[in-house]
């Protein structure tokens, strides 16, 4: 900064205090010091010289005070308090474009001058008659970005055809005929648009704010009522582990107590045959005494009390029955085979419980009070909460077999394809039983190959175009021809119906089935017939008698040993009759579109 705008600040500095001059006198040289420095250098010192120029004086000096030149430090120090008093500009912002040295912060930018201004140099704006006219605003950064490149003036008007910023001089040039407003009024347009625009981004924040806290709220729960499953799931299962460690302790007992029950009747027996052994040890002995004597008439007096049997009869009793073996052995085949089944059961049961969970979307399973109920409780209420569909699609996808037709039970009349997928009166391509002829005590059914004695089997068949079917299970087995069958007869009119050995129903249909799909339970004695187009339950068989009395009671007769076998096979039944040539039913694959 300078004291008049000519000369710099560093020629009114004392050279030995490096400070501005307080009370400033000149040396016979001509170089000016504070009064007390030099005084004070020469006194130090002990030299009488000039510190700038080190000219020796022979005596010290009389010093005058040089009243020009301390006026114009006085003036100096005015303006620089004036300045401290203003506000030095800072990184990032307006710096006034008329100050030389340190730049003060702008106050304001005149958009007609196109420069910023401090508090100082703003004052002629704010005087003269001339510059009040001007445009003022706050401070602006980078004018030269407010104006137009191409006829260095403001841009004042917003072309809205090209959503652009211009000068006057643009509506004549490249803008000719658009509309422009000013950029006052573009400004509150766009503002109004950003505003409304806010307000709406503002409500779509606070509603996925909202969802997003909801969601979280609800991976908290469905983590704490997983961790609830997960504990109850393992309680069910460590009871169903005790469950069985129970039995199977039980069953290790009655091995134990038939074991012991065996030893002691085998210690009785022993007993029994030494004391044999010893009576007969005890005759041996006295015969040979007997014979070792020559008195004759002592062998003859003690004859009689030998009590030897005749040549007809055995010398001793008979050897005793050998005795049952006890081995563990046999019992473990046959917990083996009961253990086999058991795992069988379990695999299915595991099976349809991991893929009703798979389907489930978040079942809710009813609250119990008791956390150690039954585990097969829970499976029961996963089933109850089951989607009909969705209970179809599982038996599908767990329990479908392959089922292909027996020729061998195919009756005169009939026909089957070589893939034995395909029953009618059909072609000359097709396998007809030449070496078997109609036997009317034979059940009028064309069987599967393969029959199934336990868990639970499916299968579908098109009826599509058949005029007179019937489809179901049979047991060839069980008297009076044991079968669960669905039926259509076409008389005067279409009439479905089922029956088995003890009873029939008539159905009356909402819609004609083209593909039926026949699902048994051999647990649960049910045999149930879908409508696989609709996806809805045509009829259920329940409390099925799959086995007969009397065929078990000559089993009962025959048993040597080890579990009986009390399933009977239950065999996938077609028929097909009083249709046209060409007529067929056709058993498809579950995923097969008919």
């Amino acid at each position: 900064m300078a004291s008049d705008g000519s000369l710099p600040e560093e020629q009114f500095l004392c050279s030995i205090c490096l400070d501005m001059f307080s009370d400033p006198v000149s040396t016979p040289c001509g170089h000016n010091y504070c009064k007390t420095c030099i005084t004070g250098y020469w006194d130090s010192s002990g030299q009488i010289q000039c510190p700038i120029c080190k000219q020796s004086f022979g005596s010290r000096p009389q010093l005058q005070v040089n009243t020009g030149f301390r006026d114009m430090v006085k003036h100096l120090k005015s303006m620089r308090v004036k300045a401290e008093g203003e506000i030095l500009v800072r990184p990032g912002e307006v710096p006034c474009d008329i100050c030389v040295g340190p730049k003060l912060k702008a106050q304001k930018t005149c958009l007609v001058c196109l420069a910023s201004y401090c508090e100082g140099h703003l004052e002629p704006h704010l005087r003269v008659a001339s510059f009040k006219k001007h445009k003022l605003t706050e401070p602006v950064p980078n004018l030269e970005d407010r104006v137009c490149t191409k006829h260095d003036k403001m841009l004042e008007l917003f072309c809205q055809p090209d959503q652009v910023c211009i000068c006057f001089m643009c509506l004549k040039d490249d803008h000719v005929g658009h509309k422009a407003v000013p950029l006052e009024q573009a400004h509150r347009e766009k503002a109004a648009q950003l505003q409304s625009a806010t307000s709406g981004m503002k409500i779509m924040e606070e509603a996925k704010s909202s969802t997003v806290k909801e969601v979280k709220d609800s991976i908290q729960q469905r983590r704490v009522k997983s961790d609830s499953d997960i504990s109850s799931i393992n309680a069910f299962f460590a009871l169903l582990v005790a469950s069985l460690k129970c039995r199977q302790s039980e069953l290790i007992g009655v091995i134990q107590e038939k074991q012991k029950e065996a030893e002691t009747e085998a210690e009785r027996r022993v007993a029994q045959l030494e004391q044999e052994l010893a009576e007969l040890r005890r005759r041996r002995s006295k015969m040979e005494q007997l014979l070792q004597t020559e008195d004759n008439l002592h062998l003859l007096q003690n004859w009689p009390s030998l009590h030897l049997p005749t040549h007809t009869e055995d010398l001793f009793s008979p050897a005793p029955q050998q005795l049952p073996d006890s081995s563990p052995q046999i019992y473990a085949g046959i917990v083996k085979k009961a253990v086999e089944r058991m795992g069988k059961a379990i695999t299915n049961e595991m099976e349809l419980l991991l893929h009703e969970v798979r389907l489930s979307d978040s079942c809710e399973v009813p609250k119990t009070e008791d956390a150690t109920e039954e585990p097969m409780m829970a499976v029961a209420f996963i089933q109850d909460l089951s989607k009909p569909e969705d209970k179809l699609a599982m038996i599908q996808q767990c329990h479908t077999v392959n089922v292909k037709l027996n020729v061998f039970t195919v009756s005169t009349g009939l026909a089957l394809s070589e893939d034995g997928k395909r029953l009618g009166f059909h072609q000359d391509t097709w396998v007809y039983p030449a070496d078997l002829t109609y036997n009317s005590e034979q059940p009028p059914f064309v069987l599967a190959t393969e029959g199934y004695s336990s868990g639970k089997f499916y299968y579908e068949v098109q009826v599509h175009g058949v005029g007179n079917f019937w489809v179901g299970v049979v047991n060839p087995t069980v008297s009076n021809k044991g079968c669960w069958i669905l039926a259509l007869y076409t008389t005067s009119w279409e009439c479905y119906s089922v029956f088995d050995t003890s009873r029939s129903e008539t159905l009356f249909l909402r819609q004609k089935p083209e593909r039926v799909g026949v699902f048994v339970d051999y647990e649960n004695k049910e045999v149930s017939f879908y409508d696989m187009d609709a996806k809805t339950l045509i009829y259920s068989f329940t409390g099925c008698n799959f086995t007969d009395a009397s065929i078990l009671r000559s089993f009962l007769s025959s048993m040597a040993g080890g579990f009986l076998n009390s399933r009977q096979k239950l065999f996938p039944a077609f028929s097909i009759f009083g249709a046209a040539n060409g007529s067929e039913l056709v058993i498809t694959h579950v995923a097969e579109t008919p």
